[in-house]
C-alpha cells in the first residue's frame, strides 16, 4: 500500500510540474520567444496624462503609455501559442522602478502557471538606475529604484530556478531547455562612470568553466542585453550599445560553439554577425513601432529566427476595450512613431533656408526611414526612399553632412538594405 501511495504521489508531482527536467531532456525540437526592452511602467506610477504622453513622444518613440496593454497582449500570445520558453532580454522596467518590476512579475506568473518556462535577464534600466520616477499630471516624483540584490530576489523563479549553474553574482546562468539545447544568459552591467557595459571577469571565468562541461554537439543560444557586435557602422554611435570587452565574450562563444546571441538595447530590429559568423540578433524593443518579439525554432537539422507582432488589437477586442487607439493598433503605433521621428527631423531642418514644403518633405522622409529602420524593414523601404521628394531635395540642397541625413545614409549602408532583418537561419552539419 505504501508503494502504491508513493507511486501515486510521484505521478501527481510529475503531472503538476508539467515541463520538468526530464521532460526538457527529451525535447529535440523547441520554440523560444525572445522579448526585450518593454520599458514597462506600473500603472500605479502614471496617470498617462497628456504631458506624460508628449514627453514619451519627444523621446525615442516607445509607447510606454500603453506598456500595460502591450505586455498583457504579449502574455495572451504566449499562453495561446505555448512556446517551450520565453527569454526576457532586459530593460523590463521604464526606469528601474520597484513597482514596475513587482507588477511585471505578476504577468510572468500567468505564463508560469501555463507551464511555460521564463528566463529573465536584467538590462541597464532594471538595476541600480537611480532615475526612477512616477508621473502625475504635469509633474513627476521620485520612487524607489531596484538594486541588483532586489532583482535577484524578485526574479529567482524565472531562470535561476531551472538553471543548473548560476554565476557568483546570481544574475547570469545556464539552463537546459531540451536534449542538448541550452540557453546561456549573460549579464553585462553598465558603468555610469563611462556609460559603457562589460562582461565582468568573474562572469567570464564562470562562463568558461561551465560551457566546457557541455557537449560539443550541443546547440547553445546566448542571451545578452547589450550587443556583442556593432550594429551601426559608426563606432562612435555604438559606444554605449556594444559590450566593451565583446572580443572576450565572442572568443568564449567561438570556443564552445555558441550558435546565436540574442540581444536588444538598441530598440531596433537588426542582425549583425561576428567575423566568425555568430549572429547577434537584436530584437526590436517590444513597445517600439511594430511591437514584436523574436521567435526561435530549434530542430536537430537547423535553427531559425523570425519576428511576430503582438496581437494588441485582438487582445483589445477580446477584452471589450473601447480605446480606439488599441482597437486600431497597427495604424496607431506606426503613426505614433512617425510623429515622434518627424518632430526630431523637423527641428533639425527648421532653421535651414528652405520652403515649408521642402522642410516637410525632408522631415517626412527621415521619419519614414526611421519607422522602417527600427521595424527591420529598411530593405523593403529603401528603394522607395530613393525616389522620394525628400531624398531629391536632400541631394539638390547638399544636405548630406547634416546630422540627420548623415545618420540616415550611414545606417542604410551595407547589409542593412541588402538582406532581411526579420529572418535568420543556420543549418547544422549532420554526421551519418
Amino acid at each position: 500500500m505504501k508503494k502504491l501511495i508513493a507511486f501515486m504521489l510521484a505521478a501527481a508531482i510529475m503531472a503538476f510540474t508539467g515541463c520538468g527536467a526530464d521532460a526538457r531532456d527529451e525535447k529535440t525540437e523547441i520554440t523560444l520567444f525572445h522579448a526585450t526592452d518593454m520599458h514597462y511602467l506600473s500603472q500605479q506610477l502614471t496617470d498617462n496624462s497628456e504631458t506624460f504622453v508628449e514627453m514619451i513622444k519627444a523621446g525615442d518613440g516607445k509607447m510606454t503609455h500603453y506598456s500595460e496593454e502591450i505586455c498583457n497582449a504579449f502574455v495572451k500570445d504566449v499562453i495561446n501559442q505555448k512556446p517551450d520558453a520565453v527569454l526576457i532580454g532586459g530593460d523590463i522596467s521604464f526606469n528601474c522602478e520597484k513597482l514596475s518590476h513587482e507588477d511585471f512579475i505578476l504577468k510572468l506568473r500567468e505564463i508560469e502557471k501555463a507551464g511555460i518556462d521564463v528566463l529573465v535577464l536584467p538590462g541597464n534600466h532594471d538595476v541600480e538606475y537611480p532615475f526612477s520616477r512616477g508621473y502625475e499630471g504635469e509633474y513627476s516624483y521620485k520612487t524607489d529604484y531596484t538594486t541588483e540584490a532586489d532583482f535577484v530576489e524578485y526574479y529567482k523563479d524565472f531562470g535561476p530556478d531551472i538553471a543548473y549553474t548560476v554565476s557568483p553574482d546570481g544574475l547570469s546562468y545556464i539552463a537546459k531547455l531540451g536534449q542538448d539545447i541550452y540557453a546561456a544568459v549573460v549579464y553585462t552591467p553598465q558603468s555610469f562612470m563611462t556609460g559603457g557595459t562589460k562582461a565582468e571577469d568573474d562572469t567570464l571565468a564562470w562562463l568558461d568553466a561551465e560551457l566546457a562541461k557541455i557537449s560539443k554537439d550541443a546547440k547553445i543560444v546566448a542571451l545578452t542585453h547589450q550587443n556583442i557586435v556593432n550594429h551601426y557602422p559608426d563606432e562612435a554611435f555604438s559606444f554605449e550599445y556594444t559590450i566593451f570587452n565583446n572580443e572576450e565574450l565572442i572568443a568564449l562563444y567561438d570556443k564552445y560553439g555558441v550558435d546565436v546571441n540574442l540581444s536588444g538595447h538598441i530598440h531596433l530590429q537588426h542582425i549583425e554577425e561576428t567575423e566568425s559568423g555568430i549572429a547577434d540578433i537584436a530584437t526590436a524593443g517590444m513597445t517600439i513601432r511594430q511591437c514584436h518579439y523574436g521567435v526561435v525554432h530549434i530542430t536537430p537539422e537547423k535553427m531559425f529566427y523570425n519576428v511576430q507582432e503582438i496581437d494588441v488589437q485582438g487582445w483589445a477586442e477580446e477584452n471589450g476595450i473601447t480605446d480606439e487607439n488599441l482597437l486600431n493598433f497597427d495604424e496607431y503605433n506606426k503613426q505614433f512613431y512617425f510623429e515622434s521621428a518627424y518632430q526630431k527631423a523637423y527641428a533639425n531642418v527648421a532653421e535651414l533656408k528652405l520652403t515649408e514644403e521642402e522642410k516637410d518633405a525632408l522631415a517626412s522622409m527621415w521619419a519614414d526611414f526611421n519607422v522602417n529602420y527600427f521595424a527591420g524593414t529598411l530593405d523593403q523601404y529603401y528603394p522607395q526612399m530613393l525616389e522620394s521628394d525628400g531624398y531629391r531635395i536632400m541631394q539638390e540642397k547638399g544636405l548630406g553632412d547634416n546630422w540627420s541625413f548623415a545618420y540616415m545614409e550611414t545606417a542604410a549602408s551595407g547589409k542593412t538594405v541588402e538582406r532581411s532583418q526579420l529572418h535568420w537561419e543556420k543549418t547544422f552539419e549532420t554526421t551519418e
